[in-house]
């Protein structure tokens, strides 16, 4: 079990570092950022329904706030791509709640605590994250507050990912390569609906 949450939070890390290069790398004004995600949160045109994944609703601003996310990496995303991603979220978020999947306050700020603290341990991530700070002014308490959901999130996968892993997992099999090949069998599982 704690391999497999190393494994995560490692990919949760390199998921943060190549964030944080990106935004190092632009010198992304992070106010400015906020600002457009305050738009779209609290524009209500966006509450349009675009989207049901099986018994899940997606909003406009749900697709928005991920076309924004997405647009400050270094890749291009289509809207077939923000779509898939919107739909593998889905999938993982149902799977979750099938399962009953929960985390409490304490161990999301602790798995927090320890993304951060792993980012701290390489001088070089250590770098690029107060070079993000000092150029956005925000403050490394601020910034793990802010990052409390993003760390929720991704506690849960990591727990419905052990727990598809202990009950399904053929012992012969790579624990990363089975875990996406579940999520993407769901994904073609998936009833769609979308409303343009």
């Amino acid at each position: 079990m704690k391999k497999n949450t190393i494994i995560i939070l490692i990919l949760a890390l390199l998921i943060v570092l190549s964030a944080l290069s990106v935004v190092a790398s632009q010198r992304i004004d992070f106010s400015s950022w906020k600002k457009d995600v305050d738009v779209i949160k609290n524009d209500q045109n966006n509450e349009r329904i675009i989207m049901k994944i099986n018994d899940v609703v997606v909003a406009e601003k749900d697709y928005k706030l991920l076309e924004l996310a997405l647009s400050q990496a270094e890749k291009s995303y289509d809207d077939k791509d923000i779509k898939d991603e919107l739909i593998r979220r889905a999938v993982i978020d149902s799977e979750i709640n099938k399962y009953g999947i929960t985390v409490s306050d304490e161990e999301v700020f602790k798995f927090n605590e320890e993304r951060f603290a792993l980012i701290y341990q390489d001088k070089e991530n250590s770098v690029l994250m107060n070079e993000f700070l000092e150029t956005n002014n925000i403050s490394l308490e601020d910034y793990k507050k802010q990052s409390l959901e993003i760390s929720k999130k991704a506690l849960l996968a990591v727990r419905l990912r052990e727990k598809l892993v202990e009950d399904y997992k053929d012992k012969n099999s790579d624990e990363n390569n089975f875990f996406e090949a579940y999520i993407k069998e769901k994904m073609d599982e998936a009833n769609v609906e979308f409303y343009e």
